[in-house]
């Protein structure tokens, strides 16, 4: 599977562009090295990929360690590109597995900024919320209380563009109140950013819990938060 990886690396090292690559270094921060090639071109190296060589046919182990190499290099655009294959060709059949693999991922700290987090938060985790709410709500409850930031993040990220968000104002309100007493920045910025979209469903609610955590919680989740309340402040 070595070879299916360096095949998808150089293909997307091939149509990188300097310019976008220094602006999305500069944009994310956190070291990051980045190529300078966009998701779109990205999907279709992969799915460039699997017709050439079958990767979806292939025993799921032979998979894991594919995709778990491209999530081990040290460019962005090569840790995208396993989790658009997940996209793409797990679908709701491996979601057990799909949630074990990207546990995996965090516990080795090969996520460690808040764009490959984020994105993964919203194109597979966010989905399984939404069709297979069993398989990933005990487990997001799990991650809500680990050291690991980014993990931790991960546990209440996938809610903010959920469909079916309104069915889980407890839960979001008790991961909410875990990582918003946490001193890390990005852990308090996930709150904000999902109480902004829960404010769209419950106003009160987001104002109850800015209120009554106000001793945890920053002028950068407030304002947040607020972005679509109306008349407040």
């Amino acid at each position: 599977m070595k070879e299916i990886s360096i095949y998808i690396q150089n293909k997307i090292t091939a149509i990188g562009k300097p310019e976008k690559a220094r602006w999305l270094e500069n944009y994310i921060k956190h070291d990051i090295k980045s190529k300078g090639v966009g998701i779109p071109d990205i999907r279709m190296i992969v799915k460039k990929a699997n017709d050439e060589f079958g990767i979806k046919e292939k025993p799921q182990s032979d998979q894991i360690k594919l995709l778990t190499d491209l999530m081990t290099q040290e460019y962005t655009e090569d840790k995208l590109s396993a989790i658009l294959y997940l996209q793409l060709f797990w679908h709701n059949e491996y979601d057990k597995q799909k949630i074990d693999l990207v546990s995996y991922w965090f516990d080795e700290r090969l996520i460690t900024d808040w764009n490959v987090c984020d994105w993964l938060c919203v194109r597979i985790l966010t989905p399984m919320i939404d069709n297979s709410p069993k398989v990933i709500i005990s487990e997001l409850k799990k991650w809500n209380t680990t050291k690991n930031m980014w993990k931790a993040r991960a546990s209440l990220v996938p809610f903010a563009q959920s469909k079916t968000m309104d069915h889980y104002k407890e839960i979001i309100g008790l991961l909410s109140v875990e990582l918003i007493k946490r001193e890390e920045r990005f852990c308090k910025t996930a709150v904000g950013w999902v109480m902004r979209e829960f404010s769209k469903i419950d106003k009160d609610f987001v104002l109850n819990f800015l209120s009554d955590n106000e001793k945890w919680t920053t002028n950068e989740v407030i304002k947040n938060a607020n972005k679509y309340i109306k008349n407040h402040y």
